[in-house]
């Protein structure tokens, strides 16, 4: 009886460290070691769609003037 007890407790325990909470923050980058690189991935997709978003400005451009040349 005491090594079932012991074994349900050690089960419980590990169960408790992979609650859907945790592993949302985890993700989310609530821990420690990853706040830095989350932070680093959302500065590179922000500066990723600033250029998408000058490309399409020059492109449209690029257009507007061949269509409207003499």
């Amino acid at each position: 009886m005491k090594s079932r007890i012991s074994a349900t407790a050690i089960f419980l325990s590990f169960a408790s460290t992979f609650t859907p909470g945790d592993v949302y923050a985890r993700m989310m980058g609530a821990s420690m070691g990853g706040a830095g690189m989350m932070e680093g991935m959302m500065w590179l997709m922000a500066i990723f769609w600033l250029l998408i978003a000058v490309v399409l400005v020059l492109a449209i451009a690029a257009l507007v003037k061949y269509l409207f040349r003499k």
